[in-house]
């Protein structure tokens, strides 16, 4: 599995409220994005930037959705985008009692 952290610049003007309602926008765009098994975004505030991070089951299908993500988020923040991408082994998942190794599901 491929963890992904993007960060992109904030408009100075944005409030939270605003944030909120651009992303939701988006919802659409990821639900159901082959490959994309979980994707948050976080903001900070002091800094005026925000992150995605986002969980994938393979790094083709996640190279192939930031050829095609990084003109968008350009568009949406006023800023290129910083992608980061993460070989993720081991996932421990506290909300469903799972660990994964290399994908697989394991009792341990």
């Amino acid at each position: 599995m491929i963890t992904v952290f993007s960060k992109f610049q904030l408009r100075p003007e944005l409030t939270r409220e605003q944030a909120v309602e651009e992303i939701k926008e988006t919802i659409a765009w990821y639900r159901g994005r082959e490959g994309c098994l979980r994707k948050y975004i976080c903001l900070n505030w002091e800094e005026r930037s925000g992150y995605g991070v986002y969980l994938w089951s393979d790094r083709t299908l996640a190279e192939a959705f930031y050829a095609q993500a990084t003109a968008e988020i350009e568009r949406q923040t006023g800023a290129t985008p910083e992608i980061l991408f993460f070989d993720t082994p081991v996932i421990v998942d506290n909300t469903t009692d799972e660990v994964f190794i290399d994908g697989e599901l394991v009792e341990v």
